[in-house]
């Protein structure tokens, strides 16, 4: 990858490969979620689903609930049926898309999702971040289900070489005192190990986080509860940013996540457009 390319400069280039249209889930609006939108425009043609709004194309609906399972029903079906190339989620509930795209495609109820994030931190470093759903990566056979999918689509959809650091929740020398704390560092050990045994680059940065974010383009946090905080943490405490956060079904395809208090939905819209350029 050349040093002059950000992670992100390698979405937005295949984003302007060719113009598409991009749904995605609006119930609400402020000056920056219309800034962000808009700002899109630029690259693709933003599809609205939920609030009517003006100078874009949308599919009005009110939501029947809560959650907008109605509008994230609509959105999917859309998409399967070719009326728009691609969508972000948007400000649905997260588990009702799963469900519904999983219904639309005749995926198994039981087979789980891949989803991880593309951040940047309030330092301009950019890195990919893996088990970011609560819960997620409880043990170590999920870290490997899902990190297995996220180094083989970094490699062969997006190009990278990836470079694994593993987080645990303690360090070297406070193993053994927690049996907690222990059994997540055996676990990052263990991932270790699988992924060298592959041929990746990979160590245990146990809780080092700051150091790992120098070398790495993708860090495992300790456990899906954890990665989400770090993900909350970076975008709405430390000035950082969620740039994508797709969402793979092995075998069924991918759609952009997000989380449903973000505002900018630019980066998201573009991710989604790379999603459907494809490699």
């Amino acid at each position: 990858m050349p040093k002059t390319k950000s992670l992100f400069d390698l979405l937005l280039a295949k984003a302007k490969q060719k113009r598409r249209r991009i749904g995605i889930t609006i119930v609400k609006t402020d000056k920056e979620i219309l800034d962000g939108l808009e700002k899109a425009k630029d690259y693709v043609d933003v599809i609205i689903y939920g609030k009517k709004i003006e100078g874009f194309e949308c599919v009005a609906m009110e939501p029947d609930d809560a959650k907008g399972t109605n509008i994230g029903r609509k959105i999917v079906q859309d998409f399967k049926a070719g009326k728009i190339d691609q969508f972000v989620r948007g400000q649905v509930d997260d588990f009702g898309v799963v469900d519904e795209y999983k219904k639309q495609f005749k995926i198994d109820p039981k087979e789980r999702r891949t989803g991880f994030g593309l951040m940047r931190n309030a330092y301009g470093r950019e890195f990919f971040l893996g088990l970011v759903s609560n819960p997620e990566g409880q043990n170590l056979a999920d870290k490997i289900r899902i990190t297995d999918v996220v180094v083989k689509w970094m490699k062969e959809d997006f190009g990278l070489e990836p470079k694994v650091a593993v987080m645990a929740t303690c360090r070297p020398g406070s193993y053994g005192k927690d049996p907690v704390m222990s059994k997540s560092y055996d676990e990052a050990e263990g991932l270790v190990k699988h992924l060298k045994d592959q041929g990746y680059e990979a160590k245990n940065v146990h809780i080092e986080i700051e150091n790992a974010v120098t070398w790495a383009n993708l860090i495992i946090a300790s456990n899906g509860t954890i990665g989400n905080q770090i993900f909350r943490a970076v975008v709405y405490l430390g000035k950082g940013k969620g740039l994508a956060a797709p969402t793979i079904f092995s075998g069924h395809g991918m759609y952009e996540d997000d989380s449903r208090n973000e505002k900018d939905w630019y980066s998201h819209l573009i991710a989604a457009s790379a999603w459907a350029a494809g490699k």
